[in-house]
């Protein structure tokens, strides 16, 4: 009752309540729109999206720049302070403007110039659109603040509306364009609503930030964006294999056994995203090490789970056509343990030691970990070989931050 109560009055219970509540409406939606839309348009046909996700994620990324890490560490740190917010929130949305006007040249010179995109030019510019959403949503924001409510309404909202839209237009192979277009404009919604709440309830005055008073910025971003960049480089370098070696039909498969991996990995993550606000404030070897105590149990169960579930699942959403999704999701649900616990040291060894260059050279361990397991699909070209480099890279990101965990002694 005492950690319940101590939870209520931090609140962490109600930050991760909200963001729950998110990933099981977000879940349960996906499991009713996603196996519909396969089904009307084909593993072939809806191929082509998650590919040309896979390719604007590196954009995203480069948008994102890993701000919202220490920008959400700064939120907590001057909650109470409306100016600090307002430069911090003017401060990233400039930087991220620029980024994107930027990011946005670049793309239509590779729509035009690269094959694949340009034959598919509609679905890849739709797609890329959603990156501006990132602009106008901080999401790091309403985390730092342990509002996650705010997150929750809008996300929810906007994902029921797509519906509607998805169930009437979204019914044949050439229609994947009309998904990457609902999508995108949910997206792009929640960002405006997110920018408005901030600007109306919250009061701040958010404005545009000349790019000489931004370089402190971009240093405390780089660890997290070459972090990032590393970890997608790793993800969606294997969506981009799976496509130039196998087919678009197998761009599908793989992504269905994401898909499903992702489901209880939103539920899990969950977990150090809410406690992250608190720990920071208070921070004890001991509560660590307790939270990587139950995250590996959590992450153990979580995994166990998908295995359990993997074949019914697959045969009950997408039929016998996508069965052979099911043995690359049991292989990809050991990420689960991986995810959890990796994200246990970053969050809570690491950042709070201000060790951000260990984030990196983590990522880097694991895509060059990931790249050499990758090496076995000139023995063995089959998609498992795939899920396997994922996989075990993860375990090796763990090796790692345990090394250096116990070598730096900062537990």
């Amino acid at each position: 009752m005492q950690i319940l109560r101590r939870l209520k009055e931090t609140k962490v219970l109600e930050n991760y309540s909200f963001m729950t509540i998110l990933s099981v409406l977000s879940a349960l939606i996906s499991f009713f729109i996603y196996p519909f839309v396969v089904r009307m348009t084909g593993t072939e046909a809806f191929g082509v999206y998650p590919f040309a996700l896979a390719i604007v994620f590196y954009f995203q990324i480069l948008i994102d720049f890993g701000f919202d890490s220490p920008s959400a560490k700064a939120i907590v740190e001057h909650r109470n302070d409306d100016i600090e917010k307002s430069r911090i929130l003017s401060e990233v949305f400039s930087a991220k403007l620029l980024l994107f006007i930027a990011c946005s040249i670049l793309y239509c010179i590779l729509v035009l110039i690269l094959p694949d995109m340009r034959q598919n030019k509609l679905i890849f510019i739709l797609t890329y659109a959603q990156t501006f959403a990132s602009v106008l949503y901080p999401t790091w924001y309403f985390q730092g603040m342990k509002n996650m409510r705010v997150v929750t309404y809008i996300n929810i909202a906007l994902r029921l509306l797509t519906i509607p839209f998805i169930l009437l237009f979204v019914r044949t192979p050439e229609s994947v364009w009309v998904y990457a277009m609902i999508i995108s404009f949910s997206a792009i919604m929640g960002g405006v609503v997110a920018f408005v709440y901030i600007i109306t309830r919250d009061k701040l005055n958010i404005h545009f930030v000349s790019p000489k008073e931004l370089a402190p910025l971009f240093q405390d971003g780089l660890p997290f964006f070459i972090t990032s960049l590393t970890g997608q480089l790793k993800e969606g370098l294997l969506t981009i294999v799976v496509r130039y070696c196998f087919g678009y039909s197998e761009v599908t498969l793989f992504d269905i056994a994401k898909k499903l991996v992702s489901i209880p990995r939103m539920f899990t993550q969950n977990i150090n995203g809410a406690l992250f606000p608190e720990v920071m404030q208070n921070v004890s070897v001991q509560r660590v090490k307790k939270i990587l105590r139950y995250d590996r149990i959590i992450g153990l169960v979580a995994s166990l789970g998908v295995i359990l579930l993997a074949y019914p699942t697959i045969l009950l959403l997408f039929g016998k056509e996508a069965i052979d999704a099911a043995p690359i999701t049991i292989i990809l649900s050991w990420s689960l343990y991986t995810w959890l616990v990796v994200g246990a040291y970053l969050n809570f060894v690491f950042i709070p030691n201000h060790k951000y260059y260990y984030i990196t050279i983590n990522q880097t361990v694991a895509l060059a970990t990931c790249l050499v397991f990758l090496s076995v699909l000139f023995i063995w070209n089959n998609m498992i070989t795939i899920a396997l480099a994922l996989t075990l890279s993860g375990f090796c990101e763990i090796l790692f931050c345990k090394y250096i965990t116990h070598k730096k002694e900062l537990l």
